[in-house]
């Protein structure tokens, strides 16, 4: 019995540890409306991010979010794209653009408090002509919707 009821238990637990839906964005930029990444919306996803991903497929990167503004440190440690990185202040102003170098273990920092964090392919940015002081809009969409949605890809990777 109890190992039937710890069985159970384990089932639940690895059931609610994912979610049941993928989640995407949809950015909008002053340009283009259809870049889709993928959301980083947890700590757990927020530390993983886009490491070990050797080619982008069906998204332009990855969007993090974070609960409140506060300042926030990336590396590129077994990251194998290199990447723009895109800080996002609570007015959805990009406050800076930074470079990612593959593999780095330096911190490259907000600078100031963000509530976001766009990682796309180096180069994307000037490609899509994103600035700091632009503002960038995102919708959350499901797996469902994604599928019905034709989007820009910003380079080949």
């Amino acid at each position: 019995m109890k190992t039937l009821k710890f069985s159970f238990l384990f089932f639940l637990s690895f059931l609610f540890s994912k979610p049941l839906l993928a989640k995407y964005a949809l950015i909008s930029t002053k340009f283009h409306s259809e870049i889709i990444v993928n959301i980083a919306d947890n700590d757990k996803k927020r530390e993983i991010g886009l490491m070990f991903i050797k080619k982008l497929k069906k998204t332009n990167g990855m969007l993090f979010l974070y609960p409140y503004p506060q300042n926030v440190n990336i590396w590129m440690h077994n990251t194998i794209l290199p990447l723009d990185i895109l800080f996002i202040n609570k007015d959805n102003r990009v406050v800076s653009i930074k470079t990612g170098v593959p593999f780095s273990k330096d911190l490259i920092s907000s600078g100031s408090k963000v509530s976001a964090v766009l990682e796309i392919p180096r180069g994307c940015a000037k490609k899509l002509e994103i600035n700091e002081g632009d503002i960038l809009f995102w919708e959350i969409i499901k797996k469902e919707k994604k599928q019905n949605i034709r989007y820009y890809h910003c380079l080949d990777y």
